[in-house]
């Protein structure tokens, strides 16, 4: 369960409580997701979330490139059905998603990442045939004070 106070974050070999669809098996502090969608679920501890309130969503991500041929990927992202961003993502960076504390849920909430130009190493000569968009080291809810 996700507060406040936690953040969610990756360890090779360990699958997380979070619901990861879509996403290769954690890595070395990341998850890859595995085609041109993925999908995170979690719960959140609500008790200290006043409704009209607002929070940020910060992830800390890149995306598969290679070169001249994929300089990065378009990403759309909606939160509980809501889209909450968009970016064209080239390097490894923090992105921070306001939206309204209402959002969250106790229970099931899903952060939806479309990639659409996800892509297969092994398009540029690799071995490594995994179809890779997002790659996704942390996720953590602040609220807005």
């Amino acid at each position: 369960m996700l507060t406040f106070q936690s953040s969610l974050t990756f360890t090779k070999g360990v699958q997380p409580e979070e619901g990861l669809r879509n996403f290769w098996g954690p890595e070395d502090g990341f998850v890859w997701s595995s085609g041109k969608w993925c999908e995170l679920s979690f719960a959140f501890d609500t008790k200290r979330v006043a409704a009209n309130a607002l929070c940020d969503m910060i992830l800390d991500i890149d995306v598969y490139k290679h070169g001249e041929e994929l300089k990065g990927q378009n990403l759309m992202f909606y939160f509980n059905g809501l889209r909450i961003g968009s970016l064209y993502c080239t390097k490894r960076s923090t992105v921070v998603f306001s939206f309204d504390a209402g959002l969250l849920k106790a229970d099931e909430n899903v952060l939806t990442i479309d990639s659409p130009e996800a892509a297969s190493p092994s398009q540029f000569g690799s071995q490594d045939n995994r179809t890779l968009g997002v790659q996704l080291f942390s996720l953590q809810i602040r609220p807005i004070e």
